[in-house]
């Protein structure tokens, strides 16, 4: 997503101009990977896939801060457990006690996270030129490019491909809504839920089902997926 107003160019501008050296000589080379990146028409079996979550201080996606990242990648049809990323972000205050009870991470451990800039920065290099799946994509997708653009400046960041979309097109006529009901259906072992790397963990192993089963349904690229998932919201059959 491009910036809209000569207003929010300047401040990206300003806000990448403040940053370290090294860390915007780091974003340079990420921008320029991303901007290098393999055409969506690369077939499935030769991409990489990052599957993305993130636990925030609430379920606001256009105020509420990144707490922790998740991420794995899925390459040749399998979930690449040496191939992973997961942070904490350090916070000016904890969240909420009721926040804390459901991601189970501490004031303490908050208040001793890792940067915020070095998290994210670190985060785009794991991801590099790779295509991110999240389930339930918007949320994700609005927060990190939120925290992404105000404190990084960088504005342009693909859209996520949403899982919770193109499970039920792989799989209709069921009425599986929520990341657990998918888990579920397909006897996954069951894991950790409500922190980043573990429902990153249960989108990759979902990403990898739908990989496997994606040439029946003819999809042999990734512009085939990203279209099928797309398709998917315009008609409305994402639950």
């Amino acid at each position: 997503m491009l910036p809209s107003t000569f207003g929010e160019v300047l401040r990206a501008r300003r806000i990448r101009r403040a940053l370290p050296a090294e860390v915007q000589e780091r974003l340079r080379r990420v921008r320029r990977g991303f901007l290098d990146r393999p055409s969506l028409d690369q077939p499935l079996a030769l991409a990489r896939f990052v599957a993305l979550d993130l636990e925030t201080t609430g379920p606001r996606m256009l105020v509420d801060r990144i707490i922790s990242i998740g991420a794995l990648a899925v390459t040749d049809g399998t979930v690449r457990h040496d191939d992973a990323f997961e942070t904490t972000l350090r916070q000016d205050r904890s969240s909420e006690v009721d926040n804390i009870l459901v991601h189970q991470i501490g004031g303490q451990a908050q208040l001793g996270g890792t940067d915020p800039v070095e998290a994210l920065v670190s985060c785009l290099e794991f991801i590099g030129d790779s295509r991110i799946v999240a389930f339930r994509a918007e949320f994700d997708q609005t927060v990190f490019r939120r925290e992404v653009r105000l404190r990084l400046g960088v504005h342009a960041w693909p859209r996520f491909i949403d899982l919770a979309a193109l499970l039920p097109a792989m799989v209709p006529g069921t009425s599986n809504d929520t990341l657990d009901e998918w888990v579920a259906h397909f006897g996954l072992p069951p894991v950790g839920r409500h922190q980043a790397i573990a429902d990153a963990y249960a989108t990759a192993q979902l990403l990898m089902i739908v990989l496997q089963d994606a040439p029946r349904a003819g999809i042999e690229t990734s512009r085939d997926l990203r279209d099928a998932e797309q398709a998917q919201r315009w008609l409305g059959r994402r639950r």
